[in-house]
């Protein structure tokens, strides 16, 4: 049963932060709270009802905010039944191994929209990340408020899932700095154990969408991200689609304009655009009304989504005007693609008052080039050659400058093994190395057996993206201070690391979470999960 590695993490912490507080004189009344705040809400997502309950009911005569002193007769008398569980757990539960997980293709990753969980609870967040995950999901997770909001500006998830009580501020604050931000309609899902009334009233006033109270059920919690997805899909929609021709309308052409320039800047992918306007069209309007002529360009749209490639956007831009963008594709090509629309239009007939009658479309073709790479620009230059079009005598397809066609680049990415074992590197070098060709990148490993090393090398290279593998125990230089010290120039954009580690205990994790550490991976592990987990990462670069 899944359930059963959480249930023991559980356990393992609870034992862990009771020996910490052992060492302790006396520990305020709030770490109590928080801890029990923590474990209500963990405990009861993951089956442990009965731990759940005797949680809250610890919980509820402390005060979050109270500095009391308690000592250590105190606190290990009033949860002494959490601490003969622990024991009792320990003494009776076997160790159940966990099954292997399937390999996801790139394929299916590179087109996942992501889920960003923000909580302070370890076992909690890696139960929702696997969860999640073994749907099909793109997970990524944040310890704290700050990390949170990095991510939330770097990858713009689809959903958020806030928990109120972090380390370094609370869930409201980070609702507060959300609101400030465009959102492009990321849906915020407060997520807590304290679900009073003022709570939900606060969270919903503050802009979240949702709010579940945990304990979470895990058949709820898939359903839930499914049904927002699909209404995330179903809005975005109807927000880009031209009511009229049911093709897209200027608004997503200058969100897609703006990624194809991105991916030119990034690796010379070349693309072309076209400006479609039909001939004469107000002698349409004018001879057989309005009606007719909107007849007209829902026939022209549903020719050209008839005929063109399943890569090419095409957009109504305004009026009679359409703009198509041709991702991928040379000068040449698009024209030869453009000319077969414009044949195949003027040989369609459109019928008003029992009058047959055709309508002709003039072009004009632009392509993409280190001298016009800006929207507006390219838009200027192909409307200059659809002028030139028109001027000529309408009904064909004039380009604005015939270049050379631009050879398209793979992005290049780079996976960087650091580690003191051999036989660790050799593993994943091996591997990766054997890795199938892939039409959007590239991959190139290398190793490192330390981090001094790794560091004096001429390693980064702007052109290339990069996932790096870091251990966090080796000789000469500890991995937390080799990943402070790549976070010190390089950001999650173009370096993402993962740390690999074999210690024990939660503090690590956090330790590089708080550092920047966008993922980690526990020793020993299974090469194909490491694998699962690259995919995912290479989804975050692109």
């Amino acid at each position: 049963m899944e359930n059963v590695k959480y249930q023991q993490m559980v356990y393992k912490n609870m034992d862990e932060k009771f020996k910490s507080w052992s060492e302790l004189k006396y520990i305020s009344e709030k770490e109590i709270y928080h801890f029990l705040h923590s474990l209500k809400g963990t405990a009861g997502s993951i089956g442990l009802e009965e731990l759940s309950i005797t949680a809250s009911e610890k919980l509820e005569p402390l005060t979050e905010v109270s500095e009391k002193k308690w000592s250590k007769a105190e606190w290990t008398s009033y949860l002494s039944s959490l601490i003969e569980g622990i024991s009792f757990y320990q003494t009776n539960m076997t160790v159940q191994t966990e099954s292997k997980p399937l390999l996801a293709s790139p394929e299916n990753v590179l087109n996942q929209e992501f889920i960003l969980v923000i909580d302070d609870d370890i076992v909690f967040i890696n139960y929702l990340k696997n969860v999640l995950e073994k749907k099909g999901y793109s997970v990524v997770i944040a310890y704290n408020g700050k990390r949170g909001m990095e991510l939330i500006y770097e990858l713009k998830p689809a959903i958020v899932f806030l928990d109120i009580m972090l380390p370094d501020t609370n869930g409201f604050s980070i609702l507060q700095n959300i609101k400030k931000i465009k959102k492009d309609r990321m849906f915020v899902t407060v997520m807590s154990a304290n679900d009073c009334k003022e709570n939900r009233v606060r969270a919903y006033d503050m802009g979240a969408l949702d709010f579940m109270p945990k304990p979470i059920d895990e058949e709820i919690l898939v359903s839930y991200v499914t049904n927002r997805l699909a209404y995330k899909k179903e809005l975005e929609h109807s927000i880009i689609i031209d009511e009229l021709t049911q093709v897209y309308n200027r608004k997503f052409l200058e969100n897609q304009f703006e990624k194809l320039i991105q991916q030119f800047n990034r690796n010379q992918t070349p693309f072309s655009v076209a400006i479609l306007d039909l001939d004469y069209f107000k002698k349409v309007n004018d001879t057989y009304g309005h009606l007719v002529g909107d007849e007209v360009l829902k026939g022209f749209a549903a020719l050209v989504m008839n005929l063109k490639r399943d890569t090419d956007i095409f957009c109504r831009y305004g009026g009679e005007e359409f703009v198509m963008l041709m991702p991928q594709t040379s000068i040449q090509d698009s024209y030869v693609l453009i000319e077969r629309l414009r044949k195949s239009m003027e040989k369609k007939y459109f019928t008003a008052n029992g009058v047959k009658f055709n309508v002709t479309f003039s072009a004009g073709l632009v392509d993409v080039s280190a001298t016009n790479l800006h929207p507006k620009k390219m838009l200027e230059e192909a409307d200059q050659a659809l002028y030139n079009a028109k001027q000529s005598g309408r009904n064909q397809t004039m380009i604005y400058d015939s270049v050379a066609e631009v050879v398209k680049k793979k992005v290049k990415i780079k996976i960087i093994i650091i580690d003191d074992v051999f036989i660790i590197r050799n593993l994943i070098v091996n591997y990766f190395n054997n890795w199938g060709p892939n039409e959007n990148y590239d991959i190139d490993v290398l190793e490192f057996s330390d981090g001094v090393s790794f560091l004096k090398s001429n390693w980064y290279n702007s052109n290339s993206k990069y996932i790096i593998l870091l251990d966090g125990m080796m000789p000469k230089m500890d991995g937390i201070e080799v990943l402070k010290t790549i976070r010190k120039k390089y950001s999650s954009n173009d370096v993402i690391v993962s740390m690999l580690t074999g210690r024990k205990g939660e503090e690590y994790v956090v330790d590089a979470l708080e550092n920047g550490a966008d993922d980690y991976i526990v020793k020993p592990f299974n090469i194909t999960d490491v694998s699962n987990r690259i995919l995912r990462l290479i989804n975050r670069l692109f």
